[in-house]
């Protein structure tokens, strides 16, 4: 509240309401939740009874998987296991092999991540 004197000599009290005068933003901004362009996130889902307590791993050359030491996989249900890179630049290829407890090595050749999803079904 605000007080002030008129030419009369009385006082009004008038009542102050913030306005916001500043221009609104108009930048152009991306929506939250929106990849940046030419990336992607990449999933590997794999299909594989490996016994109860066990943990599926995953090694590769890329998208910072190492042949050297694994990355464990998130379990999600059933038999399957789930990893993923975000922000991947969308013409990426490289090669994968998923191991139990990060030990042993499923059998067959390599695996090659180039989609969105690759949906494999190792064996052991």
């Amino acid at each position: 509240m605000h007080a002030s004197k008129t030419d009369s000599g009385k006082f009004v009290t008038k009542k102050e309401t913030n306005v916001n005068t500043s221009k609104p933003d108009t930048a152009k901004r991306p929506a939250a939740g929106v990849a940046r362009q030419n990336s992607k996130t990449l999933l590997v889902i794999a299909k594989a009874d490996i016994g109860f307590g066990n943990r599926l791993y995953i090694r590769g050359d890329g998208c910072g998987l190492s042949w050297n030491k694994g990355i464990e996989m998130k379990y999600t249900n059933g038999d399957r296991w789930q990893w993923e890179c975000k922000d991947v630049p969308s013409k990426t290829n490289f090669e994968f092999k998923v191991l139990i407890n990060d030990q042993i090595w499923s059998t067959g050749e390599n695996y090659t991540a180039s989609s969105k999803n690759n949906e494999i079904c190792p064996t052991f």
